[in-house]
């Protein structure tokens, strides 16, 4: 009988954590090419054929049925001592693209356009196009200089499969939090946890306490997955219980529901994991665990996949697409856990994985580690060992567009310096893509409620944000020689609460990604301010555009705190306009 440790546990998770929060998995990176070339296919619509649904699928198929992380040895993962995460970073495939991928890809590059080098948007692409484009340069950026591919590191949920050969101890989570809290202040990953949930949202400033699971399941030895889960995500997923007559159509209306009404929020393309059965407390770890599948790697039974590719090819045909802002490609896959269930019962839940999908999955073995010694779980190379890599993004700006009505396919972004005038802001429509430069604030949840209270107090915006622009966002610590080593855009329906008083006292421009509210809508056009949408998920590419950052107030928040930051050609889209456009109404 193989005996598995909690310093095992502990030490795969340790491992884990600094390398998917900086490198994307191989599967994800394929879907994400093909999703690039199929929306290269046809630049000029957003109708999803079946044709680019064969596309995508091979794409996907191609995958190996399991990510494999890093060097084996005596059954623990581990790095190089003295290595950088990424160097010794092995997901099965990562440098490479499968060969079913490759020819999926090039498949529709004799009809198409190929992708931009470098993953850049060709000139001319769509919106979904250059969202693409975002997602994939930001993963080099993020491998290169061992930054987060997202400024949101997530909760940490650690899910133990262990076989019938294998012995585990009861405390074999006993030593996780301590793992989690160290790789996330070595790695320089942001700290999103709080105490409690009502009584006390205080952040616990190192991330813990990690959320863990334990299954016992028929396949022989013991591994550990690791999921690296954003809010925005999470925030985007529901649990419904719904009754039998309702069927497989009640489980379809619902999806598209749920994503009409939330996959913006949610950093796609999307893998939407979908659990259907068991009971109201599983069904929703049912629908997580969905998630750590290959991306496109179909259900077992054929029943099952059979519905996941209608499910696909359904939502796809939304004609939302990446970003939600226009395209082929509002998911690279749906995975579908059935269980049985109550007579009475139809549970269904649904968890959105944004185009990130941080997750590994460790092999474990019985040979314990006789100390736990440090690794260089590190994001981001120190100041005083490298400056990172800070390109010119005048290439990439060029070849940025926006599609759409009222906005021209094709043309070079509207360069707009901060702080900004309204009389160019008059002049924008929904959909343009444009580039800031100059001086904003950065601030995000709870610093939006104090700061209402001081607005109430005292009748005017203080800290000089009067005629400013609002970065809805929460970085990282400084990596890579930059000020942040990744910072990109929040859900901005949760600032909605308080950005109509902003806006009427003196904002005249917010930045985030999702949809607003029409109060949110209202206000612009009373107020003649706009609200400018950024790629969510690129937060290494955008950390990039980032010269200097100080915190202005609001500091015992950490990373919600209020900051003033200055930056150059940061790339944005016009969500909502002056006259009344919003940019999700034009797909």
């Amino acid at each position: 009988m193989t005996t598995i440790t909690k310093e095992q546990v502990a030490r795969a998770v340790y491992d884990a954590i600094p390398r998917i929060a900086c490198v994307l998995p191989h599967d994800v990176r394929a879907a994400l090419e093909a999703a690039q070339a199929v929306e290269a296919a046809q630049p000029s619509g957003n109708a999803y054929s079946g044709e680019d649904a064969r596309r995508l699928e091979n794409a996907c198929s191609a995958q190996d049925a399991r990510l494999s992380l890093g060097a084996q040895s005596a059954g623990n993962v581990h790095l190089a001592e003295g290595a950088q995460p990424a160097e010794n970073m092995q997901f099965a495939g990562n440098a490479h693209l499968a060969e079913g991928v490759q020819h999926a890809v090039g498949a529709q590059s004799s009809e198409s356009s190929q992708p931009a080098e470098g993953g850049r948007p060709a000139e001319g692409s769509t919106r979904g196009a250059v969202v693409l484009g975002h997602l994939l340069e930001n993963a080099e950026i993020a491998e290169r200089d061992h930054v987060p591919i997202c400024q949101d590191t997530g909760t940490v949920w650690v899910c133990l499969e262990v076989g019938p050969d294998v012995a585990v101890p009861g405390d074999v989570f006993a030593c996780v939090d301590e793992a989690v809290a160290r790789a996330y202040t070595e790695a320089r990953l942001r700290k999103s946890v709080v105490r409690d949930a009502l009584v006390d949202r205080a952040n616990t400033g190192d991330n813990t306490p990690a959320f863990t699971d334990i299954h016992f399941v028929e396949e022989p030895g013991a591994r550990v997955h690791v999921l690296l889960k954003g809010g925005g995500s999470d925030n985007a997923s529901r649990v419904t219980m719904l009754t039998p007559g309702a069927g497989r159509e009640g489980i379809i209306a619902e999806v598209m529901d749920c994503v009409a009404h939330k996959a913006a929020n949610a950093c796609p393309p999307l893998v939407i994991g979908i659990g259907v059965g068991g009971t109201f407390d599983k069904v929703a770890g049912m629908a997580k665990s969905a998630l750590l599948r290959e991306v496109g790697a179909l259900a077992a039974d054929p029943r099952v996949a059979e519905f996941e590719r209608e499910l696909l090819e359904k939502v796809n045909a939304s004609g939302m697409g990446p970003g939600a802002l226009g395209g082929k490609t509002l998911a690279l896959a749906v995975h579908v856990n059935t269980a049985p269930c109550h007579i009475a019962a139809l549970p269904l839940a649904i968890n959105m994985g944004c185009s990130a999908m941080r997750r590994a999955t460790v092999e474990l073995n019985d040979t314990t580690p006789s100390a736990w010694p440090p690794v260089a779980a590190e994001s981001g190379r120190r100041d005083d060992e490298a400056k990172g890599h800070m390109e010119d993004p005048q290439e990439e700006n060029e070849r940025a567009d926006a599609s759409g009505e009222g906005a021209t396919a094709g043309a070079a972004p509207v360069k707009l310096a901060l702080p900004l005038d309204k009389s160019e802001l008059a002049k924008l429509k929904a959909g343009d893509a444009c580039t800031l430069t100059g001086e904003m604030y950065m601030l995000r949840d709870a610093g939006h409620i104090r700061l209402l209270e001081e607005l109430k107090a005292q009748g005017s915006l203080p800290y000089g944000l009067e005629g400013a622009a609002i970065f809805y966002a929460g970085p990282t610590p400084p990596a890579a020689g930059r000020p942040f080593g990744a910072v990109g855009p929040t859900t901005a329906s949760r600032m909605d609460f308080a950005a109509p008083a902003l806006y009427r006292a003196g904002v005249v421009a917010t930045v985030g990604k999702g949809v607003r509210s029409k109060d949110v809508a209202a206000a612009c056009q009373e107020t003649g301010s706009v609200y400018f949408v950024a790629t969510g998920g690129a937060a290494a590419l955008l950390a990039q555009r980032v010269e200097s950052g100080e915190v202005v107030a609001y500091d015992d928040l950490g990373t919600e705190a209020l900051r003033r930051i200055t930056v150059r050609d940061f790339p944005v889209f016009v969500g909502l306009d002056t006259r009344g456009g919003n940019v999700y109404d034009l797909q």
